[in-house]
């Protein structure tokens, strides 16, 4: 109802994914979590802007095609993605989804799904940039068949591989149950291999991951390694980055960010207690190396989901660049969000 849309917890963890997803700071690739705690206490007397990387443009262009049109708009987001690489094209893109934005550019584009489709042969590209930009649907579309539907949609645009596509979907189906408030551990996880086993078992993604000679229903598998994680008292990060992994995949990368979230729910003996759960997920996040922004951003995005704006620092979101218009993406997210419950 509408009026569970108002309560403090929902408008909390709208605006919490939202600043998670929106602002997603700098990749500090290099950094230890130590290091990197010790850099975050230090935040508020920092007078230089952390900048955002291409996670973020292009989770700001998906939010900002959702509020414009109210709905998923694929020639409208299409759009947005090509004009913000366009106008900023130092953020960290790929090379391969460049070559998408300017074909998408092109006046002879009349299907904005072609430039993906083409990619590398015909395969399609198996990244994670679907995934790191799709919170947004969460956040507006309640129903979860609307999220599946969508999430794979916006990810086409770019990543017309299932592997790619099931990345976005499953990242965001994380951040649609995290908005649902308190869950388990296992009923989160049980939850999600449920979904993703029947997302993966059609043709193409059977015929996609045999190609790429991974098992059937990678995705559903990673899952149920992260519940076998989930019930050991200790899991070196070497096993982590052997089993998940921390690569630019999504395969590689959106289970990573998922058993981020889930294991910061319990206190690491590697952080430090002074910070809160959402917090020791970007710190763990960061200290797995590789490919450390997006895992970050999209383990953010899940927590921010969960937890609700309350846990994000106000030094960590006054030190990203353009916080204040996150504010505002945010207020208007949770805006549309309630019209359509």
């Amino acid at each position: 109802t509408l009026g569970t849309c108002t309560t403090a917890a929902s408008v909390s963890r709208v605006r919490g994914t939202a600043k998670e997803t929106l602002y997603a700071g700098p990749s500090y690739t290099l950094m230890t979590s130590w290091c990197l705690a010790d850099h975050l206490v230090f935040l508020p007397s920092l007078s230089e802007t952390l900048c955002y990387t291409d996670d973020t443009a292009m989770a700001r262009c998906v939010v900002r095609s959702l509020l414009a049109k109210g709905e998923f708009d694929q020639v409208d987001m299409a759009r947005r993605f090509a004009e913000e690489h366009k106008k900023e094209p130092d953020r960290g893109y790929g090379m391969a989804v460049v070559k998408v934005f300017k074909k998408l550019l092109s006046p002879k584009c009349s299907d904005v799904f072609e430039p993906a489709r083409v990619q590398f042969n015909g395969k399609g590209s198996y990244g994670n940039g679907g995934a790191m930009r799709v919170a947004g649907v969460s956040l507006i579309y309640p129903e979860v068949q609307d999220v599946k539907k969508f999430a794979k949609l916006s990810a086409e645009l770019t990543h017309a591989n299932s592997l790619g596509y099931n990345g976005a979907i499953l990242q965001a189906l994380a951040v649609h149950l995290a908005l649902q408030g308190e869950l388990s551990r296992e009923s989160f996880l049980e939850q999600l291999i449920g979904h993703m086993e029947d997302v993966e078992a059609d043709d193409k993604s059977l015929a996609d991951a045999r190609a790429m000679g991974f098992e059937e229903l990678p995705f559903s598998r990673r899952l149920k390694k992260i519940k076998e994680f989930l019930e050991l008292s200790t899991v070196p990060k070497s096993d982590v980055l052997l089993e998940l992994g921390n690569g630019i995949a999504a395969l590689e990368s959106v289970p990573t960010a998922i058993y981020s979230f889930l294991r910061s729910m319990k206190s690491d003996p590697d952080i430090p207690d002074h910070y809160n759960n959402l917090q020791r997920v970007i710190i763990y996040c960061i200290s797995l190396g590789g490919d450390t922004d997006t895992i970050a951003t999209m383990a953010g995005a899940i927590a921010g989901a969960y937890y609700g704006e309350e846990q994000v620092p106000p030094c960590w979101e006054q030190s990203c660049e353009a916080f204040q218009e996150t504010e505002m993406l945010a207020n208007s997210l949770h805006e549309l969000y309630c019209q359509r419950l």
